[in-house]
């Protein structure tokens, strides 16, 4: 029998401003399958397509041409808020992921219901918000015991912790992490990376995370991605991906891209 990958992307293209001065080929059929449980990070120059990839599978932009299929169902133009039932997204911006006008507790009852706000209040019970405390305990940040506070009062490295439980503690099919830890000082950020590794093998979610630091990408998952010009140039796994070092990943970058500017990708 046949295994079916849990996220499968065949052939996607995406330009932005077509047949315009200012047209950009974001993606070149790129085509590209996940299995269940993989952790694939994504490396890349500025403009390489990492973050529009992450968008087409999130339903935010509908490809040109090319299929996304999950599951093996055919999500393709989906849009973003029907994608948000089985796709969970942590954002670079910590403000991204959260309403700085609700409460803790008031955003993760929008999340557990996949962006619906209709019947906040009737959601927030006892039962619900004991879920809410255990799930942010692990943090270890005592954010369950600050349920009643509003997001805009967290800190940038808490709302990301936040956004990171939001996005996970329902199980989605798909976990996006659009470098999720680089608007964040060292100390912040590599909290968000731990608890990112915690949470994702604590639920063996299938996730694709896009990073400039090539450090990260190399300690990170079982899969590396490099992008440029839109498409896929190099796929790392197994003993290939464990043995690479930064300067590996250097040099074949700059052999298939000739990239001269090496601040890139090593910030």
């Amino acid at each position: 029998m046949v295994e079916v990958p849990k996220l499968d992307v065949q052939g996607v293209s995406k330009t932005f401003f077509p047949y315009s001065v200012n047209e950009r080929v974001a993606l070149d059929e790129v085509s590209l399958s996940v299995s269940d449980g993989d952790f694939v990070t994504i490396i890349g120059s500025n403009g390489a397509g990492k973050s529009t990839l992450l968008s087409v599978i999130a339903g935010l932009y509908k490809p040109e041409q090319g299929r996304v299929f999950i599951d093996g169902q055919d999500v393709t133009g989906w849009t973003e808020p029907a994608m948000a039932r089985r796709v969970g997204r942590v954002f670079q911006d910590p403000m991204a992921g959260t309403a700085p006008e609700l409460t803790i507790e008031e955003n993760m009852a929008v999340a557990s219901r996949r962006g619906s706000v209709r019947g906040l209040r009737r959601g927030l019970t006892a039962r619900s918000r004991r879920h809410f405390r255990d799930e942010l305990a692990v943090l270890g940040l005592g954010l369950e015991d600050r349920l009643t506070t509003k997001a805009a009062y967290l800190s940038g490295g808490q709302r990301q912790a936040l956004s990171l439980v939001m996005a996970t503690f329902t199980h989605p099919d798909i976990l996006l992490l659009d470098e999720h830890t680089a608007a964040l000082d060292p100390k912040r950020a590599e909290l968000i990376t731990e608890l990112t590794e915690r949470e994702v093998a604590a639920s063996k979610l299938t996730t694709l995370m896009v990073t400039h630091n090539m450090a990260q990408a190399l300690r990170l998952g079982n899969r590396l991605l490099m992008m440029h010009a839109g498409r896929i140039v190099l796929d790392l796994a197994g003993e290939a991906k464990t043995k690479a070092t930064v300067e590996d990943l250097l040099a074949e970058f700059e052999k298939r891209a000739a990239l001269t500017d090496r601040t890139l990708l090593t910030q």
